[in-house]
């Protein structure tokens, strides 16, 4: 099979198009709420701000790009091996807080559907995590509402570093630096299911009856 990422020009416009395009429509429509007073749809169910949704994006885009760059390397050693090199210059706090950016706002966000509180074992203090869109919002700082610690991300200000990162200096690494492996990093991945697997081979089996009976009934 062929794949459809075939050089490092077309990876540059995949991330370019789709990749930071699709945080940027996202991006539209957290505008899209905060200039709508009503916040609520066509249909009148409510609309929310995408404030912990950007954030998780951003953080799965850092991932695709930390394997773009990093490779074999755990995820929160390639994730730091990005975070170092291509968002630390643009803002040199990303280097500081990137490990607890990576848990609370990758994981914590995308497995629990909500940042994590951060806790020092033996300590009985914690340091509440938030993420905001408005442009106002704090990033990588503390909250001004809260009197405990806190500490938040703006995945606006977050997707507009990443980006920075991208055109200032992840790009000419893919392009000129990377090694030719890199697209096969670039492109999808299969996914193994094993002899023993049952429920899932069953359902793999589900997917090829459907394609069959769609190829069936296809003009």
């Amino acid at each position: 099979m062929k794949f459809p990422i075939r050089s490092r020009a077309e990876l540059v416009i995949w991330i370019e198009s789709c990749v930071l395009g699709d945080l940027r429509t996202l991006l539209a429509g957290v505008d899209a709420y905060y200039a709508s007073p009503s916040h609520v749809s066509g249909d009148g169910r409510p609309l929310g701000a995408a404030n912990f949704l950007l954030a998780a994006g951003c953080c799965s885009a850092i991932d695709y790009f930390a394997f773009l760059f990093s490779g074999g390397n755990s995820h929160e050693v390639n994730a730091k091996a990005f975070i170092d090199r291509f968002l630390a210059p643009v803002d040199q706090r990303y280097s500081e807080v990137g490990l607890l950016i990576w848990r609370c706002f990758r994981h914590g966000t995308v497995h629990r559907s909500w940042p994590k509180r951060i806790v020092l074992e033996g300590d009985t203090s914690a340091v509440v995590t938030g993420a905001g869109t408005e442009a106002a919002d704090p990033h990588l700082a503390p909250s001004p509402d809260v009197a405990s610690d806190s500490f938040l991300v703006n995945g606006r200000q977050l997707l507009l570093d990443l980006t920075r990162a991208f055109e200032c200096d992840f790009r000419d690494w893919i392009l000129t630096e990377s090694a030719e492996d890199v697209l096969e990093r670039a492109n999808p991945q299969d996914l193994l299911v094993r002899a023993g697997d049952t429920q899932a081979r069953l359902q793999v089996e589900t997917v090829k009856r459907w394609n069959r009976e769609h190829r069936a009934i296809r003009p």
